[in-house]
């Protein structure tokens, strides 16, 4: 028989693991009519039997439990979402309705075959769909595994095919690459020989000549010499007893002459060594000593392992020429500006980066030792500072703050060693920046170079010059690094900084120097006054500011007290009270005009 069900199986059936709930259910109590819900299939049959039914009148219910027997339960709910629920069928009359259920008491047993039938249909149904797609699974899982295999195959066959032809063309390559060095080793060595062939050809000719007229000159000169001794013989004859005489004189007067020479430069020696050993004792006791001989050493180690080597190498110098002249010109052109600064500390960088295989930066800096043409223009560029703070620094105070941020622009990019490079030429040039003033030694040349001070230069413009060039040095000591860590390409980290700063270019140092220089001998040299002043205009105020105010009037008062009692001494009485003056005034210090850029 036909029913008149829908088309799709969806609906007919349902979801799987729903029908699989209700077998698992039914066969563990078998003979129970299930709770659950029956298919669409099953409710139309059903609907079928009892409408052919109607013409059987039933009974009135004796009792509610009958009317009750599970017409009124609900059809659970879960994975049969799909089904109706009984009010979605049309609203029947109660005629009608005690018509069906009469037929449902009568027929009850063939419902429960029918019933069981059905359900037995769907789970045979059910297990068989769920066979078919663990196969299936299975077969896709085979399919998959098999390409993947045959993939791999195929990419290392490809790899080994690509390995074999890089190893012949390689082979081809060194081949080809044997045969022409051993073309090249062969005609090397025949020219060489046909080069020694000729020169060896050549240096025996020369021979051959040079020993004729050497004999023909031996020749000649016997035939003199013997004519000359026979005249000669006689007048040695005579000449020797007075000679004799004359050199016993001589030398027992040159002897008397050079031993008091030799007692009195002994006597000298002596007092000199006593007096440089009184100096060094002295000097001992402070760290600038130990400081200045590390920079001197440094600075020698530049000359002889750097600069020597370069100036030796003429086609290495020109190529640094054009690099060299644009370093000097920035340095003079540069004003107190951001942009002014930032340009031509970038342009530095370029120039210095052109010397490396890559660009510094603040996690991979440039320490020495570097490389040689790196390092030269390192040199140059120090030199080229110190000459513009010897020059227009010197002049005007306010020059050396863009030259500072400079310097300090090009250390926080990477290049670190122009710190070590640029300082160790600072205490060449002035041994102040320790501070350090070298003892006497001889000869005075040796002594005045030792000093910073030129050959035949006045007091005044030696302390010019140095004053000029302790002006750049203060200068970069209170320069505000955090104006200028925003222009870099990257910000460096605490501990970069570090690296990046040497130690004599941080702000420590300057207290440090102010401290060593109060010091004996320092502070009664002529220097001494002019720098304590610049000391005082350029990081003054920026000591009280890191510092504290009552610690650093401690180190005031002390100055004040110098330049009273005369233990500071200047090179002139208006130097002295021109450091009095500042001073007085220290409580109201403030900060120079150049150090904020424009």
């Amino acid at each position: 028989m036909r029913f008149n069900a829908p088309d799709s199986d969806e609906d007919v059936y349902g979801p799987l693991e729903s029908y699989s709930d209700s077998e698992s259910e039914d066969q563990d109590q078998p003979g129970l009519e299930a709770k659950g819900p029956r298919s669409l299939l099953g409710q139309l049959i059903k609907t079928y039997v009892e409408s052919s039914e109607s013409e059987v009148e039933p009974e009135e219910p004796d009792s509610e439990d009958e009317v009750a027997l599970g017409l009124d339960e609900k059809p659970a709910t879960g994975h049969f979402d799909t089904f109706r629920e009984p009010s979605a069928f049309p609203a029947e009359s109660s005629r009608a309705w005690k018509k069906r259920s009469s037929v449902m008491d009568l027929d009850g047993s063939l419902r429960g075959g029918y019933d069981e039938w059905l359900r037995t249909t769907e789970r045979l149904a059910i297990q068989s769909a769920q066979k078919m797609a663990r196969d299936r699974r299975q077969s896709l899982r085979e399919i998959a595994t098999n390409a993947r295999t045959d993939i791999s195959s195929a990419h290392a066959r490809r790899q080994a095919r690509n390995e074999e032809q890089m190893d012949r063309m390689m082979q081809g390559i060194a081949l080809v690459d044997k045969e022409g060095k051993d073309e090249t080793q062969r005609r090397f060595q025949e020219r060489q020989k046909r080069l020694w062939d000729d020169i060896n050809n050549a240096i025996r000719e020369v021979e051959r000549r040079e020993a004729e007229v050497a004999a023909a000159a031996a020749a000649a000169s016997r035939k003199r010499q013997e004519e000359e001794a026979a005249r000669v013989a006689a007048e040695e004859k005579a000449a020797l007893a007075r000679r004799h005489e004359a050199e016993r004189l001589a030398k027992e007067h040159l002897a008397k002459q050079q031993a008091e020479k030799e007692a009195k430069a002994a006597e000298q020696k002596r007092l000199d060594e006593e007096k440089a050993a009184k100096e060094e004792a002295r000097a001992k006791s402070h760290k600038s000593l130990s400081d200045w001989k590390f920079w001197v050493e440094k600075q020698q180690w530049m000359k002889k392992e750097v600069i020597e080597p370069v100036k030796g190498d003429k086609n290495l110098r020109t190529s640094l020429r054009q690099g060299m002249r644009l370093m000097t010109r920035g340095l003079g052109q540069v004003v107190n500006t951001q942009e002014g600064v930032v340009r031509v500390t970038n342009d530095i960088h370029k120039i210095l980066c052109e010397q490396l295989q890559s660009p510094p930066s603040c996690s991979s800096a440039i320490h020495l030792p570097a490389p040689l043409s790196y390092s030269y223009l390192l040199s140059h560029l120090s030199k080229a500072l110190i000459k513009q703070a010897e020059s227009e620094v010197s002049a005007k105070s306010e020059a050396a703050f863009p030259l500072a941020r400079v310097v300090i622009g090009l250390l926080l990019r990477g290049h670190a060693a122009l710190g070590e490079i640029f300082f160790a030429r600072l205490v060449k040039k002035c041994p102040w920046v320790v501070p350090h003033y070298p003892g006497r030694r001889k000869p005075r040349e040796e002594f005045e170079k030792s000093t910073g001070r030129g050959v035949d230069e006045s007091l005044a413009d030696y302390i010019a010059r140095m004053v000029g060039i302790t002006t750049l040095y203060f200068a970069i000591l209170q320069t505000p690094i955090a104006t200028i860590i925003p222009t870099l390409p990257a910000q460096p980290t605490p501990e970069q900084l570090g690296t990046l700063i040497n130690p004599p270019f941080r702000a420590p140092a300057a207290w440090s120097w102010l401290a060593l220089v109060l010091r004996d001998p320092l502070r009664g040299l002529e220097p001494t006054a002019s720098m304590i002043t610049m000391w005082m205009d350029i990081i003054g105020a920026e000591a009280v500011r890191l510092w504290g105010r009552p610690q650093v009037h401690k180190l005031f008062a002390l100055i004040s007290q110098g330049v009273r009692d005369g233990r500071i001494k200047g090179d002139s009485e208006a130097a002295r009270q021109k450091l009095g003056l500042v001073m007085e005034q220290a409580g109201s210090i403030e900060h120079p005009k150049g150090r904020q850029w424009t």
